[in-house]
């Protein structure tokens, strides 16, 4: 069996991932034909593996999906957790432990197809995403995770911390931010509607980063994209409406609260920060979606 091992150097815990597949008597067999890589590097790879596995947190997920899709391969993909959030692999139910993951990685027989969203900004591709869009406060709040962890003296504190980090800047921001709601126009499988608020979802899975969960009826594989839009709130209801979306109690609880299921959505946003499966990756000001369903293989331990 020919292995193709996808890996982000930068990730959280690749170096304990390392570790784990430089022990395993299993991956190192005479039986394999493993070839690891950088991620960043994928010049050098001939032919097509029967199994990828993808070590990293969501982004490089999402970054190894779409290298993969660019191949026109059609192979499965293991996830071994190694990021910060791994927010996808507990929306699937996968285990977070390492060498768990490995051996479901080598020996499950097990398979589930989700879907993927197509995405585009401003006209160009940005490729596919799998877990959740944001815009608005969350994209502010992790563009400032980002810079904090990058910071050589505080990398490693940041990184331990993770999600209550995370959550400590929400609180900051929530404190300290003089424009917590900005317009937007939104169009949802064709219909138009002009919003104001905080922040606003498209997801394909529940939850993001700082374990929040705004589309607590998403599912990884319904053909469907959930649009949560936040409602405008005063400062002293943004601290409840905070509570209640970490808590995924939301909907019921705002009645100006959009919440919607559809196949195609249109986001037209002034130009800032966009959240993409958990990496800030620009500032459009148009941004489209499209369900791709059943588009991404996974392995899992136990057969259908």
């Amino acid at each position: 069996m020919k292995i193709l091992i996808l890996g982000n150097p930068g990730s959280r815990r690749a170096a304990e991932a390392q570790n784990v597949l430089k022990s395993s008597p299993e991956l190192n067999s005479a039986d394999l034909e493993v070839q690891q890589i950088n991620l960043f590097e994928t010049d050098h790879i001939e032919s097509s593996p029967d199994r990828v596995f993808v070590i990293g947190g969501d982004g490089t997920v999402r970054l190894a999906v779409n290298w993969l899709h660019r191949q026109s391969w059609d192979c499965p993909i293991a996830i071994i957790p190694a990021g910060t959030g791994n927010n996808l692999c507990k929306g699937l139910g996968f285990p977070l432990d390492l060498k768990e993951a490995l051996q479901i990685a080598l020996h499950g027989q097990g398979q589930r197809f989700i879907d993927t969203i197509s995405i585009t900004a401003d006209g160009k591709s940005w490729g596919q995403m799998l877990q959740i869009t944001s815009t608005g406060l969350p994209a502010r709040i992790t563009h400032r995770f980002d810079r904090w962890r990058k910071v050589p003296v505080l990398r490693h504190p940041v990184r331990w911390l993770g999600d209550r980090f995370y959550r400590w800047l929400a609180i900051q921001a929530l404190l300290m931010e003089t424009r917590r709601n900005r317009g937007a126009k939104v169009i949802i499988d064709g219909e138009e509607l002009a919003v104001t608020g905080p922040a606003i979802f498209v997801g394909n899975e529940a939850t993001i980063g700082g374990g929040f969960t705004p589309c607590p009826q998403a599912l990884l594989d319904d053909s469907l994209l959930d649009v949560c839009i936040l409602p405008e709130v005063s400062y002293l209801e943004a601290f409840s409406l905070f509570r209640e979306v970490s808590a995924g109690r939301h909907l019921d609880r705002y009645p100006d609260l959009i919440y919607r299921q559809a196949r195609t959505v249109k986001l037209v946003q002034q130009a800032e920060p966009v959240l993409v499966d958990g990496d800030v990756l620009g500032s459009p000001e148009v941004l489209e979606f499209e369900v791709i369903p059943k588009s991404l293989h996974l392995i899992t331990g136990n057969p259908n």
